[in-house]
């Protein structure tokens, strides 16, 4: 859990706390199976009191362990994530049920930058942009090499209409 004091900048109309930390995947809640982070995740930014809400404005950037969406080859790549949350007082009408309140001089930052993070993961990640995959026929890694397939299937229920391409 991160929590951070912020009754200084709270007194103050327009008061700002730069923030950097070096975090465990633990510390924002974070198991392997959700994302296999390697050493810690870097976080740098600030919070600021904007009038009626706390502004929290931070990057983080880790290195994960992954797996390629088209070579199934295992790699390291870099995760990189900007987060911007509003911090509105308790009691504050009119505000998104998911909004994130406070009601004390510590908030709690850990929530929106562990699904900043989770949010930047890739769906499918890539171990190169012009990664070639695998060959359909053998399974062969494209990007050591062309296996000589014949990659050219037709769908049986058009291979009627072949034969007038042919005439």
């Amino acid at each position: 859990m991160i929590q951070i004091n912020v009754a200084q900048i709270k007194r103050r109309l327009v008061g700002e706390k730069p923030l950097a930390f070096n975090l465990a995947p633990s510390e924002l809640e974070i198991n392997p199976s959700e994302m296999a982070v390697v050493g810690d995740i870097r976080m740098e930014g600030s919070i600021s009191n904007t009038g009626d809400v706390l502004l929290l404005q931070a990057k983080l950037s880790c290195e994960v362990h992954r797996t390629c969406g088209r070579c199934l080859k295992e790699f390291t790549g870099t995760n990189e994530a900007e987060v911007v949350e509003k911090f509105y007082p308790a009691g504050t009408e009119n505000i998104e049920n998911d909004a994130f309140v406070y009601d004390s001089d510590v908030i709690d930052i850990t929530e929106p930058l562990r699904e900043g993070l989770l949010l930047a993961e890739p769906m499918q990640a890539l171990c190169k942009p012009d990664c070639k995959g695998l060959c359909p026929v053998c399974g062969a890694d494209l990007n050591e090499g062309d296996c000589g397939c014949d990659k050219v299937s037709i769908d049986p229920r058009l291979a009627a209409l072949k034969q007038f391409i042919k005439n």
